[in-house]
């Protein structure tokens, strides 16, 4: 999906990433020991290395998202170089880093099979972030220990183990983190949550989140294939398990894979979850309770669910509910229900039960305020040279994926499910605890381990 709106209006240890394969022991031993104290800030940052005071990216994942990202990103050259770009497939990689050097009129940005490789590369200041979901937290955890800041694509990890690692490494080595959560910076939304927390609506009743159903689909015929020359299946695979190669589970339809991704509800949830998320206060805490059903694939290679219905309670006592509506085409909405009335945002539309309600809604000078954010890489950017928050930083992206993994813990489970959000723990039920984290397929692992 692209971005319409970018510019517009513990169950975890602290420690961290491993990535390292023995033959990286060289390479990644000078590179760690040259950014192994905290807030680490490049020179580059403020024009003492750079032409023109540029930032400088590297992307990991060139694929749907990351060449989107691209699109992008090739209109900020007065201020943004990509030096870098990786993939582990040979034409993805190679194609975009063509394009970037046509662009730029140079040979400066170069093609990497591994992002390991990447992340140690001195003269980037930080990543984007755009691989399939089990990937999220890997390349995350290696480019924080090398000194980069990240723009990690949303759902921000895979599990709620490795956000929470992610969350405690980004705050030891003092590095900034944007999540692709960019609805955040489109005035509409800020206006929103400005308006009902001021009490715009009244009391508010209720939360609702209609996402669009799964847009691929496979059959129990599919078949394994050879691997495509140039693409590196294995590392494709990396820390998930392994199968063999098809055309219909790899690339995009990583997403509707549970060894890889947990389907719409991290996918599109995300978006309007995180929405709920930031009106209810809560970018720092979830909900206590939730429960929820979902109807999963019978046969072929997909399993993720392909309808959801998952209801979440807060403290408050507002409910949240998350739900499959056919009708919302991709405009993935978030409503809100209270004595006034409703209002309906989404990111191309906004509607209300009253006309009056979105006028007050845009209206200025409201007695609540929440920071906000014109453009979401600009904010990125931004927070690169000042070192403080992003609009979507490393908490609250946690949060907004752990709502979701909730979500799919509570329709795995097919019960309902108390959360204690200060201890990020299920309360008195074992078996959902062990579903926090996920083994890693050898040698990955969130330990970090060089030998």
């Amino acid at each position: 999906m692209n971005h319409p709106g970018l510019g517009s209006e513990s169950a975890a240890s602290p420690a961290v990433a491993t990535l390292s394969r023995r033959r990286f022991l060289h390479v990644s031993s000078t590179a760690t020991a040259a950014f192994a104290a905290p807030q680490v800030i490049t020179s580059r940052l403020f024009g003492q290395g750079a032409p023109s005071n540029r930032i400088t990216l590297g992307l990991i994942g060139a694929g749907n998202i990351g060449v989107a990202h691209l699109d992008t990103l090739l209109g900020y050259q007065d201020t943004v170089r990509v030096l870098g770009v990786c993939d582990v497939d040979r034409e993805r990689r190679e194609s975009a880093a063509v394009r970037i050097n046509h662009e730029y009129g140079s040979n400066d940005c170069r093609p990497y099979a591994d992002f390991r490789e990447l992340n140690r590369r001195r003269e980037i200041d930080a990543v984007l972030i755009c691989t399939p979901d089990h990937w999220h937290a890997l390349t995350a955890l290696d480019a924080i220990r090398q000194g980069k800041d990240l723009y990690v694509e949303k759902p921000l990890t895979l599990t709620i183990a490795e956000g929470r690692a992610l969350v405690d490494e980004a705050r030891k080595y003092g590095r900034v983190v944007q999540h692709g959560t960019w609805q955040r910076s489109m005035k509409r939304f800020h206006d929103l949550v400005e308006f009902v927390r001021d009490g715009g609506l009244g009391k508010l009743h209720y939360v609702e989140c209609l996402i669009g159903a799964n847009n691929r689909h496979v059959g129990a015929t599919w078949q394994p294939e050879a691997v495509p020359e140039g693409l590196d299946w294995d590392m494709w695979l990396g820390p998930a398990p392994w199968r063999p190669y098809t055309f219909y589970g790899c690339h995009y339809n990583f997403r509707f894979i549970a060894e890889n991704a947990s389907g719409q509800m991290t996918n599109l949830g995300a978006h309007c979850l995180d929405i709920g998320q930031w009106v209810l206060d809560m970018d720092r805490s979830g909900p206590v309770e939730i429960e929820g059903h979902g109807d999963y694939p019978t046969s072929g290679l997909f399993t993720t669910p392909t309808r959801i219905d998952v209801t979440f309670r807060y403290a408050s006592g507002v409910p949240m509910y998350c739900r499959t509506d056919l009708t919302v085409n991709g405009n993935n909405t978030s409503r809100f229900f209270g004595e006034r009335g409703w209002l309906d945002i989404g990111y191309s539309k906004m509607s209300a039960s009253d006309p009056n309600l979105l006028r007050a809604m845009q209206a200025p000078n409201k007695r609540v305020q929440v920071p906000s954010s014109k453009n979401h890489y600009e904010d990125f950017f931004a927070a690169m040279r000042t070192r403080q928050r992003t609009i979507a930083d490393a908490e609250t992206a946690h949060r907004t994926t752990t709502i979701c993994n909730l979500g799919q813990i509570a329709m795995a489970l097919g019960r309902k499910l108390r959360w204690n959000p200060e201890r990020e723990e299920f309360v008195g039920d074992e078996m959902a605890n062990r579903l926090r984290s996920r083994p890693m397929r050898a040698p990955w692992s969130l330990v970090h381990d060089l030998a």
